[in-house]
């Protein structure tokens, strides 16, 4: 059986990669698919977590405890399903089988040399797996093509097949193909200074409070707390400065050793237990953690029986727990959209646009779930009113370090896709 964190492996390898290849689903599908309402959402004890867990984890369900205890009542239907397996050869398919198929068959062929030969070292990796074409001819093969920046490694060939990736040259940026694009030459639009015009607007911004020696007013609104925060109120910077005294205690507490523990195998068993429930949206665990890092670290904390604790740990600032939680989300993702590059700004502009839904097209249904599911959290993961980033703009410095001494990483989680 696959771990977990190998799949995530191949498909963010997917989706790195450009495809050879819209169906009943697409980016409306998954619109509320990554909204918290902390105040009405239910959330499931931690008892059934560990239920459905166990349940998913248990590939053989004996119908027994013991042989001392084999129960008083005789199951025909479970007796008539397990009856064949003891008669036949047919092996049992493992999970996941069928959506792996889709992720290789989806990737160009010039890929296979680089995955091919790991697929060979999974134990009990299934036969239609590495029997398929392109895929059987990599056995124990070194690819042929190698990036140049590995090429004068000394016993390269020696690497852990695991690794084979890296040496594909298109996963390097340098090696990326440079297109010349033609210079555009500016053009100055012909306009009629209009004298009464620029009066009016000399009325409204006065010029002398922008000069050098000129004294700039804050906005009232900027120096005042938001009373009563919820998931549409705008930020202040004082909102935000509040959030930033909490936010090193509440990182601290969270990777102490018994809550990162606690923490970490509730995760496991809250994606398990999704990945069950029939009305999920969201496919790819760990999506909803990137989006609303904040709202999910209270909805983990209540389920663990700790949002006393985290509630103490911001209290001192005026924030309820759900204020605070939203107060966190909304500052994170202006503060994304606020150092946003370029390409990421393409790439969610053509989200938008479908410009890749011919391509998606040609996925199987659970590709084309994983793919919209994926983009749609990309562009709720930079979602932030004009306002809120202008006002985390004014705090970037404050903001700045306090990431980069955690690493970049909100409660585990990291804070941006670059």
């Amino acid at each position: 059986m696959l771990t977990k964190s190998f799949k995530l492996s191949l498909f963010f390898l997917l989706l790195l990669l450009p495809f050879r290849t819209v169906g009943a689903v697409g980016l409306a599908d998954y619109a509320d698919a990554y909204k918290i309402n902390l105040e009405e959402q239910k959330l499931p004890l931690l008892s059934e977590l560990e239920k459905s867990f166990n349940r998913e984890n248990t590939l053989y369900d004996a119908h027994y405890t013991s042989v001392f205890d084999l129960g008083d009542e005789f199951d025909r239907a479970f007796y008539e399903v397990l009856a064949p397996y003891g008669i036949s050869e047919k092996r049992l398919k493992w999970d996941n089988e069928d959506l792996l198929l889709a992720v290789i068959r989806s990737l160009p062929p010039e890929t296979y040399p680089y995955i091919g030969p790991m697929l060979f070292t999974v134990p009990n990796m299934s036969e239609k797996i590495l029997n398929l074409p392109g895929i059987k001819e990599t056995k124990n093969q070194f690819p042929e093509r190698i990036a140049p920046q590995l090429r004068d490694i000394e016993d390269l060939e020696f690497l852990s097949p695991g690794l084979y990736f890296l040496l594909m040259p298109e996963i390097w940026p340098k090696n990326a193909q440079k297109i010349e694009y033609p210079q555009s030459v500016r053009m100055h639009p012909k306009v009629v200074y209009d004298e009464n015009f620029y009066a009016a607007l000399k009325k409204l911004v006065r010029p002398e409070k922008f000069m050098a020696d000129g004294t700039y007013e804050e906005p009232l609104r900027s120096q005042m707390r938001t009373i009563f925060p919820d998931a549409d109120t705008l930020l202040t910077l004082k909102d935000i400065e509040a959030f930033s005294r909490t936010l090193g205690p509440v990182q601290d507490w969270v990777l102490r050793r018994d809550n990162r523990y606690l923490f970490s195998r509730l995760l496991s068993l809250w994606e398990t237990y999704d990945q069950q429930n029939p009305d999920n949206k969201v496919p790819v665990p760990g999506l909803k953690d990137m989006v609303n890092p904040c709202a999910r670290l209270v909805q983990k904390a209540t389920i663990l029986g700790k949002e006393l604790e985290l509630a103490k740990l911001v209290s001192g600032e005026g924030f309820t727990l759900n204020e605070w939680a939203y107060t966190c989300d909304k500052t994170i993702k202006a503060y994304r959209l606020s150092v946003i590059p370029t390409y990421m700004v393409q790439a969610i502009k053509g989200y938008k646009r479908g410009t890749y839904d011919n391509l998606i097209q040609k996925l199987s249904p659970e590709m084309q779930k994983m793919r919209y599911a994926t983009m749609q959290a990309i562009i709720e993961m930079y979602n932030a009113p004009l306002n809120d980033v202008a006002e985390v703009r004014k705090a970037r410095k404050l903001l700045a370090p306090q990431w980069q001494k955690y690493d970049f990483k909100v409660f585990g989680t990291p804070l941006s896709l670059l």
